[in-house]
């Protein structure tokens, strides 16, 4: 005779004790959130990112004039003009070059100042003050429009530095004379006078080193004006402190 469904027989039944069954029961994983530890590792990495390993300097300003005493030798006056730095120094951003328009002062007193107005803005970043960035200018004179370049002088100053600037005043006025290349003997006097040519350097930055242009004979005509302002960031935290 067959059981019917959901009828226990007390042969059928478990015996087994509540206390062991509830052993045997399979215990739920239980899911712990561990925090992340925090670690010195990050902390150092943020320290180093904010310590500085460079700092910068922001020139900007303008070549303003060029003053000759008995006048320029040529009708029109241009500039060419080159920023010089160190090996540790490293232009960041505006031009290394400039040219300027021609100007004159024909219009006015032969010894008026031939103003050009040429801007300057650039960025520096370097880790050492050695070789601080100096401008070296060449000036060249024509004869019209279609004459030939002729040498006028050189003339070169270091950019300011950073405190230097009064704060009552908006640029730094500097003024730097005009030095024309001797010849160094009455032979290449003559040659310069018969082929109408002034003495010029084949390197002209030599006049930036003291070393380098020590027995070069010189003279000095007119004067060059320039206007420049000087914002130096991170000097601080490498260690360098300047004052005005």
């Amino acid at each position: 005779m067959s059981t019917s469904e959901g009828i226990s027989l007390p042969g059928n039944q478990d015996t087994t004790p509540s206390s062991e069954r509830n052993k045997h029961k399979p215990k739920r994983a239980r899911k712990k959130s561990k925090a992340p530890k925090q670690t010195s590792c990050s902390v150092d990495t943020m320290d180093g990112k904010t310590t500085a390993s460079y700092f910068s300097v922001c020139i900007t300003g303008q070549i303003v004039s060029a003053t000759f005493p008995l006048g320029p030798d040529r009708e029109f006056v241009f500039l060419r003009y080159e920023l010089v730095a160190g090996p540790d120094w490293q232009l960041a951003s505006g031009p290394q070059h400039g040219l300027t328009q021609m100007a004159t002062n024909r219009s006015g007193h032969f010894n008026e100042p031939i103003v050009f107005n040429m801007p300057i803005e650039v960025t520096y970043k370097s880790t050492s003050p050695f070789g601080w960035p100096q401008i070296l200018v060449s000036v060249f004179g024509r004869n019209g429009s279609q004459g030939r370049e002729t040498l006028l002088g050189y003339a070169h100053v270091h950019l300011p530095v950073f405190g230097s600037r009064r704060p009552t005043e908006q640029l730094e006025q500097l003024q730097t004379p005009i030095l024309m290349p001797k010849c160094p003997s009455m032979l290449a006097d003559i040659t310069s006078w018969l082929l109408r040519r002034e003495p010029e350097l084949k390197d002209p930055k030599v006049l930036l080193d003291n070393l380098k242009c020590k027995g070069l004979s010189m003279e000095s005509y007119g004067s060059l004006e320039f206007q420049l302002a000087t914002v130096m960031r991170g000097a601080r935290k490498l260690g360098y402190h300047w004052h005005a």
